[in-house]
């Protein structure tokens, strides 16, 4: 009886040695091989994408390596940023077009004027301040002034706001005219530095200075003359031109018709041309070329 039971046992202990071995036995050499083929082939994938596509934002060790990245990725948004405003004011400015054509009442033609200097003042605020200043080469008292003067006219707009609502005469043709008043005693940043100074400073702070033709119209003043899409245009009537409403507002000056001078960058080369006063039949857009 005793040897029956002692057989019986060491058979239950053999099959749990044998059932051990097969639940924890090490995995074979091959399957060892291809998990680690699997892992390498994994982590291959991961570098690859990381050299291809490496992340400009993260921050880890190696993250002054992806500095120099980093800094042209956000100067890229923040020129995304302008490239919008741009379309903005372009859209406020054919707006403000098609309200002034809805009539002749000296107000609505008033107000829409008005609206387009404020908008552009505005914009012009934004894209500068004291700092913005300095770091585009301004000397720091020279912007600290500039951006005084220009704070204590945003201020009258600001005082002339709110006496208009107190004594109700706000959005009226008195409260536009004391408005263009004020706005006369404005000066843009063109004027405050001259324009080399202002050039530099466009190009120095990342803003764009020069003005690109992006397509020409078939039959136009422009492709008669021989401009082409593409060109850069770097004056227009003897006047350095830095933004396409520079330009825009230059061709609606003087006498229809008359004959003036067009310069264009193009292909390491300046051309000039001679174009009519008025539409030219081109489509602008915004480039940053160095002075």
């Amino acid at each position: 009886m005793q040897k029956n039971t002692l057989l019986y046992v060491s058979a239950l202990l053999l099959t749990g040695m044998v059932l051990g071995y097969f639940m924890f036995a090490p995995p074979a050499y091959d399957d060892l091989q291809s998990s680690d083929q699997a892992d390498i082939q994994e982590n291959s994938i991961d570098e690859g994408l990381g050299s291809r596509y490496p992340n400009p934002f993260a921050v880890g060790e190696d993250n002054t390596k992806n500095e120099p990245l980093r800094i042209q990725s956000l100067e890229m948004e923040v020129a995304g940023i302008k490239d919008q405003l741009q379309d903005i004011e372009q859209l406020l400015q054919r707006l403000s077009d098609s309200v002034a054509e809805t009539g002749n009442d000296p107000a609505i033609k008033n107000r829409s004027g008005t609206n387009r200097n404020r908008f552009s003042s505005m914009l012009n605020q934004r894209l500068y301040n004291v700092d913005n200043l300095v770091r585009g080469g301004i000397d720091p008292a020279t912007a600290e002034d500039i951006v005084r003067r220009k704070n204590a006219i945003d201020l009258k707009r600001l005082q002339l706001q709110d006496h208009a609502k107190r004594e109700n005469y706000f959005d009226s043709q008195r409260y536009y005219d004391e408005l263009e008043q004020i706005n006369l005693q404005d000066t843009t940043l063109r004027e405050e530095l001259g324009d080399d100074r202002y050039d530099k400073y466009l190009y120095d702070s990342k803003q764009n200075n020069r003005i690109r033709i992006s397509s020409v119209m078939l039959g136009s003043a422009a492709e008669l003359a021989g401009i082409k899409r593409g060109d850069v245009v770097l004056s227009y009537d003897g006047q350095r031109m830095f933004s396409w409403q520079e330009l825009k507002d230059a061709t609606s000056q003087g006498e229809l018709g008359e004959y003036v001078s067009i310069s264009v960058y193009r292909n390491g080369e300046v051309f000039s041309f001679s174009v009519p006063r008025g539409p030219l039949g081109m489509q602008l857009g915004a480039t940053r070329l160095a002075p």
